[in-house]
């Protein structure tokens, strides 16, 4: 992963998360596409960073066993481990969160009043109706991190520009005042990074940081 990048996601997760910030300076998301095989990737990651394994398109017996793979992995080299979408494969796993995506708060908000309290939990965040609802539940029940994409353009979706500055800024305004971790995602590399200074983001996340 490019150093300099790593270097001003540490700045960014002290000065916006704080010394015991539950979330890490570098989450990695994966992806059966654009990184089919994460193991290489995670092994790369700055120490303490953290994994959110989505792999939706796998058959489920092949994305148990590559989650198993992921979360070896991600305890051998001192990273968090989140599982996406399935709360029982994570806590089978006993990773050490789960990932919700944003159809779950509209949908099945139950979903996050069933997570064990001790579990790390993460949300996507593509629009701001999604604060919005996850305003709603109670404290305790709320996510720890939201990760608000796309901040910028992306390789996989090139023809969609990243959302207007000001309206990141709402979202981790927002994010702060629910006492929520705003977590960066989308387009994110050493060129444009330093425009995030200021604006309240303590972590980054990408799928490409492997390749950076």
């Amino acid at each position: 992963m490019d150093a300099t990048l790593a270097k001003q996601a540490r700045q960014l997760n002290l000065r916006n998360g704080g010394p015991n910030c539950p979330i890490p300076s570098i989450v990695l998301m994966t992806d059966e596409k654009r990184l089919p095989d994460p193991i290489p990737a995670i092994v790369g990651l700055p120490s303490r960073s953290m994994v959110i394994f989505r792999h939706y398109g796998l058959a489920p017996a092949d994305r148990s066993k590559l989650a198993y793979r992921v979360r070896r992995t991600c305890r051998q080299y001192g990273h968090l481990c989140l599982i996406a979408d399935d709360l029982a494969l994570a806590l089978h796993l006993d990773a050490d969160g789960i990932h919700l995506p944003e159809y779950r708060i509209r949908k099945t908000p139950h979903a996050y009043r069933q997570i064990p309290r001790d579990m790390l939990v993460t949300s996507a965040c593509h629009r701001l109706q999604t604060l919005h609802l996850l305003a709603l539940l109670t404290p305790d029940q709320r996510p720890d991190g939201v990760l608000i994409s796309p901040v910028f353009a992306t390789e996989s979706h090139p023809d969609q520009p990243g959302m207007a500055f000001s309206a990141f800024l709402q979202r981790t305004a927002l994010c702060r005042s629910l006492g929520l971790i705003p977590i960066a995602l989308g387009g994110i590399n050493p060129d444009n990074v330093a425009m995030l200074r200021g604006s309240g983001v303590a972590s980054l996340a990408g799928i490409g940081f492997s390749a950076t």
